[in-house]
């Protein structure tokens, strides 16, 4: 079997030009700008019918439910609510922390997709 060998300016050339990978965990770090529009592109889809667009709890679906929708923007809510109760109230419901049932469960989001919401969430603040 024959080795190539490249050149020390093509070697050069390569690792400036970022033909070397990053290590494994480097690759599955979601870059902050990417995290927040995946944590964005989730809430259009799932939570601003109830939230509304710009989390004040006054989206379309907001007055059929029966229960009062949380305003994610209020600053007593973001400093007096938890990462780890977010976490559990978008994959098991409100429920799962004594809440309304009206706020549903969403066990098929995976944890980057949580971690990617709750970092838009935390963003809404007023």
């Amino acid at each position: 079997m024959r080795r190539m060998h490249l050149p020390a300016v093509g070697l050069v050339s390569v690792l400036l030009l970022g033909g070397c990978s990053k290590s494994p965990e480097e690759d599955s770090r979601p870059r902050d700008e990417s995290t927040s529009q995946a944590g964005e592109m989730i809430f259009e889809t799932r939570c601003f019918v109830c939230h509304g667009r710009t989390g004040k709890g006054d989206g379309p679906a907001s007055t059929k439910l029966g229960a009062a929708v949380r305003d994610l923007t209020n600053p007593s809510w973001q400093d007096s609510t938890s990462d780890e109760t977010l976490r559990t109230v978008i994959r098991s419901g409100a429920r799962a922390v004594g809440g309304s049932t009206a706020m549903p469960p969403n066990p098929d989001l995976s944890d980057d997709q949580i971690r990617s919401l709750l970092k838009f969430i935390r963003g809404l603040r007023g």
